[in-house]
């Protein structure tokens, strides 16, 4: 059995999951309603289509992760546990190619369930407005799909460390309050804990580049920078206000250009390649030397 007969058999299996069709559902009523909803925005139909695409950037930011972690964080774990991950090693398949395997299925499944959010959306707004603003259609698109890789990467590094559904469940709830929540309601703000270690504890002036640049290492700031890049001008979001001079207007080109490199949305792609990468390789290497027996 290949890597791709374990990511086939992976994803007819996890498919038949009753949860993750209500997800996909869910995400698609939201987008369709959006859409419906959406309407009075200057510029004309184009431009109501665009606001209805950047409102759903920001629901994805908040929702996807649920979906990628829901989708994911049993994928070995759940295996382990019952026993399944023995079998799939006994045919034989190598620890590898069950990894990479299991990876392809669950982006795979994340990856259709933001398609079909998509595909309401794109009818609704075609339906209601008869505007398809292609390029920053398929430009968040393609942002959104990586930032779901990126919870999916998270997921799976937890499940291969896990040996029971209860840790992966905790693993996956608990990254989704540091990831997301914490940043969606900042009641303890990681830029808070930084300026206070680097005020009174270290006795350092006060650098908000700093405090944001702490802050940036969340994969939910960096899909709102990312998004940035593929969304009109007018459109952006300044994330990092504290970091731009008060000469610079809010929403300007300048307003980002003003930023240091490292809070600029051209970074944004080096935070997500990261989480991208990094737990993949973390959890592939804790995978390789766990006891499956």
């Amino acid at each position: 059995m290949s890597t791709v007969t374990v990511a086939k058999k992976d994803f007819k299996a996890a498919r038949r999951s009753k949860l993750l069709w209500a997800a996909a559902i869910v995400l698609g009523l939201i987008a369709a309603f959006v859409g419906y909803v959406s309407g009075n925005a200057p510029g004309g139909d184009t431009q109501q289509v665009r606001e209805l695409f950047r409102v759903l950037t920001l629901i994805l930011g908040i929702l996807l992760p649920i979906v990628a972690l829901v989708a994911s964080y049993l994928a070995i774990a759940g295996e382990r546990e019952g026993g399944g991950i023995k079998f799939l090693l006994s045919l034989p398949n190598t620890r590898r190619e069950v990894f990479i395997g299991k990876l392809l299925s669950r982006n795979g499944i994340v990856a259709g369930g933001v398609a079909f959010m998509y595909v309401a959306a794109i009818s609704t707004a075609l339906t209601r407005h008869g505007a398809f603003p292609a390029a920053m259609v398929f430009g968040t698109l393609l942002v959104t799909l990586v930032y779901g890789g990126t919870f999916v990467s998270i997921a799976l590094a937890m499940s291969s460390a896990a040996a029971s559904r209860s840790r992966a469940i905790a693993g996956a709830f608990g990254t989704y309050f540091v990831l997301v929540i914490l940043y969606v309601f900042p009641i303890v703000s990681f830029a808070d804990i930084a300026r206070w270690l680097h005020t009174t504890i270290l006795g350092a002036e006060r650098n908000p580049d700093l405090y944001n640049a702490v802050q940036y290492t969340s994969p939910y700031l960096a899909y709102r920078k990312a998004v940035n890049l593929v969304v009109p001008t007018e459109m952006r979001e300044i994330v990092f206000m504290s970091s731009v001079p008060d000469e610079v207007s809010y929403g300007s080109v300048e307003a980002n250009e003003a930023l240091p490199i490292y809070l600029q949305d051209e970074f944004s792609v080096v935070v997500l390649a990261f989480w991208l990468g990094v737990p993949l390789l973390v959890g592939y290497w804790l995978f390789e030397r766990a006891d499956l027996e």
